[in-house]
């Protein structure tokens, strides 16, 4: 409950007493903020010793609300800015330089509806905290198999097939391996869902110890397998993952 207070007392000094005044209708600046705050957690990478965090934001609204903003583009990017520096520093987070924010219209969307996009790129300006010097800081890192020494017997590798058999993706399929998997409505995951009813990253399949292991990654309507909510499960032959209105199917080769 602290972090709620905390989050909330940020939107009334910080954005919500200024734009308040300043717009009376429609998508309002601290609702921008707060997809921002949850895209942060969505996006983030976990590297070796830091918590990568996208430092590019691109904000997409109805070209009517565009209209309405734009006088007051420089200002609301830069409040929200602002918040996206407090909430990645207050979390431990790593972000390369300060959050770059841009407002764009999108004549596709309705009014009071938005879409937000976000990518790592490097930034001259200052940066919170330096990732190590192997890295560049637009470098996202997944999970990384530990190479063998030269005496060691090869890796067997496990290796499954994921096909989504019920849904609007039915008959999507997706080879699974080492390569971790990201599923849910962001269209650079392995799996890219247009079930409105999952998150952007819903849940990820990471390769460990021998056995594929599914994590939901703290999605708004949680993954289930077998009608069975879970955290982390490792995965077995048949197992139906079902995530928002979209039941997947896993097999091993």
């Amino acid at each position: 409950m602290k972090f709620v207070r905390n989050m909330e007392s940020f939107f009334e000094k910080y954005i919500e007493d200024f734009f308040n005044r300043q717009f009376t209708s429609g998508l309002q600046p601290v609702e921008i903020a707060r997809h921002l705050g949850r895209m942060l957690e969505d996006e983030r990478t976990v590297g070796v010793s830091h918590v990568y965090v996208p430092n590019n934001y691109s904000i997409y609204v109805s070209r009517e609300e565009y209209e309405r903003l734009a006088p007051y583009a420089p200002s609301v990017c830069g409040e929200l800015s602002t918040y996206l520096t407090e909430e990645s520093r207050r979390k431990g987070y790593t972000m390369s330089g300060s959050p770059q924010i841009e407002l764009f219209a999108d004549e596709n969307l309705t009014k009071q509806a938005l879409r937000i996009t976000s990518s790592f790129t490097d930034d001259p300006g200052e940066v919170d905290s330096s990732p190590p010097a192997s890295l560049n800081s637009d470098t996202r890192i997944f999970d990384k198999l530990n190479p063998s020494l030269p005496d060691d017997p090869p890796v067997q590798l496990l290796y499954g097939l994921l096909t989504v058999i019920d849904g609007l993706d039915a008959g999507l399929k997706v080879d699974c391996a080492a390569t971790r998997i990201n599923i849910g409505r962001r269209n650079t995951n392995e799996m890219p869902l247009t079930d409105m009813n999952t998150s952007r990253l819903h849940a990820y399949i990471v390769y460990e110890d021998g056995c594929h292991v599914l994590h939901d990654a703290k999605s708004l309507n949680g993954t289930y397998v077998s009608s069975h909510r879970i955290t982390h499960k490792q995965l077995k032959n048949g197992d139906k993952i079902s995530v928002g209105n979209t039941v997947i199917l896993y097999e091993v080769n």
